[in-house]
């Protein structure tokens, strides 16, 4: 593997690659998510066409840039077999530059085990992000989960032992669920020493099962207090597990923070490859199709880009407020000078009087105060 992740230097931009599997073995309850029911014959075919897609992105951009993060997501990625998942990264290292700082899959835990693990590995994954969402198992039947606490316990256990950092998503906010569940979550997760969570509050999708059942009144969704009131504690149990908040709903130990989510925060670019995953590369924004026949004719005429979206040089400058307003350091002086050519403090110091209760400024970058970061929405606008 160390030859497949060679060291090129130069002056080639960074990038970072999303690859999109859009199976899972059922639909959960709250999804909403390009994904379909895995069939042996469509995921075949599928992989074949990303592995298509792979080289005609790599003939336009492989010398161009050195790919620094990958992440594979879906769906469930690991649903792909050994000769699969290997046949889309060798596609991948064989195409782009690569000088890895960080390669991710996300994984369901029913389809952690050891052989999947030890695939992941000779591709070269070093991070695992598992879809845990709760360790209780009524939550989780709710849901519409397949796997059970127990599984998870045994899944994040079990990648930790093969020595991948391990990232498990929580949900907070659940029709039921209480300050316990939130408590017992990340206390476990500790004790389990995962390196990073991600703390999503609940939004209940239009036609979901989820959305279907409040309909029916079979489940009582909760205020947006309430739900406010979930996140503040769960905040305040990360910290005092020794977990640090870098974003908005992103916690770790040890700085193992998700750089390649951190691209998308600090708008930098990245190509997403596969069904329904979107791109930001240099002015331009385009997602690819949304379903499979679509995606395979657009692969055949080789050209995969929908919705092309030239951006202008404001709507550039907007963007990069507001990702980098979710992230704890905020915005950095030097590159929103180097990258827009002005002073921040000079262009915005209406905005920032305005918000002057909410904001922490230093000589070097302007944020959110911590506690206010839930307001990021309302304060940011200001900027924009």
């Amino acid at each position: 593997m160390s030859e497949k992740l060679k060291n090129h230097h130069g002056r080639r931009q960074s990038l970072g690659i999303y690859m999109h599997v859009p199976f899972c073995k059922s639909r959960c309850a709250y999804c909403d998510f390009i994904s379909s029911i895995d069939s042996f014959a469509q995921r075949r075919k599928y992989v074949e066409y990303l592995q298509r897609q792979i080289d005609i992105a790599a003939e336009k951009y492989g010398e161009k840039y050195n790919v620094d993060t990958l992440y594979m997501g879906g769906g469930t990625p690991t649903l792909l077999d050994s000769s699969q998942l290997k046949g889309i990264t060798d596609k991948i290292y064989k195409g782009f530059q690569c000088n890895l700082r960080e390669f991710t899959a996300e994984a369901n835990p029913c389809t952690v085990d050891n052989e999947k693990l030890t695939a992941l590995k000779d591709c070269g994954v070093g991070r695992l992000s598992i879809g845990v969402q709760s360790f209780d198992n009524n939550l989780l039947k709710m849901l519409g989960r397949r796997h059970d606490a127990e599984e998870a316990k045994r899944a994040v256990k079990l990648a930790k032992s093969y020595g991948f950092d391990v990232s498990v998503d929580a949900m907070i906010g659940l029709p039921g669920q209480n300050t316990s569940d939130i408590r017992d979550f990340i206390e476990l997760a500790a004790d389990m020493d995962v390196d990073h969570i991600s703390v999503y509050m609940l939004s209940v999708e239009s036609g979901t099962a989820l959305d279907k059942n409040i309909k029916e009144g079979k489940l009582a969704a909760k205020s947006d207090d309430e739900i406010a009131d979930d996140y503040q504690y769960a905040c305040e149990m990360l910290g005092k597990k020794g977990y640090s908040r870098y974003e908005i709903s992103n916690f770790c130990r040890d700085g193992k923070v998700s750089y390649h989510n951190l691209r998308y925060w600090q708008r930098c670019d990245y190509l997403g490859l596969g069904m329904g995953a979107h791109s930001l590369i240099g002015d331009e924004r385009w997602r690819n199709a949304e379903t499979f026949d679509e995606y395979y004719n657009a692969i055949d005429n080789l050209d995969y880009r929908f919705d092309v979206e030239p951006l202008s040089a404001e709507e550039k400058e907007s963007e990069f407020i507001m990702l980098n307003f979710r992230l704890t350091n905020g915005i950095d002086f030097a590159q929103f000078t180097k990258k827009f050519g002005s002073n921040f403090l000079i262009k915005y110091k209406s905005a920032i009087e305005k918000n002057k209760n909410y904001l922490q400024i230093t000589s070097k970058n302007i944020s959110i105060k911590y506690e206010y970061l839930q307001l990021m929405n309302s304060i940011a606008v200001d900027f924009i």
